[in-house]
């Protein structure tokens, strides 16, 4: 890769680099699609529990107690199309 180039990975595929040998620091973009019908799901149990914790410990840390969900909820924004279930 040249500098400035970018690449888009499958969700599920492992992907890594080497050691940032350079003064500057690399960029990241995570971008999701979902459609306007889509909902949230609960994590409790799942193998996502212990994200949603960080996420929570993140915003405590901030002084901002709010659940996964709600930040979950902040978080997200709406690019194009007709406001969905997440949008209020």
């Amino acid at each position: 890769m040249e500098k400035g180039d970018t690449v888009f990975f499958h969700p599920l595929l492992f992907h890594g680099s080497g050691p940032n040998i350079t003064n500057g620091f690399r960029k990241a973009i995570s971008c999701h699609y979902a459609s306007n019908n889509c909902h949230f799901i609960d994590v409790t149990g799942t193998t996502q529990e212990n994200i949603a914790k960080e996420i929570e410990q993140m915003a405590m840390r901030k002084g901002i107690p709010a659940s996964f969900k709600d930040v979950w909820i902040y978080r997200q924004r709406l690019i194009q199309g007709a406001p969905g279930s997440l949008q209020g």
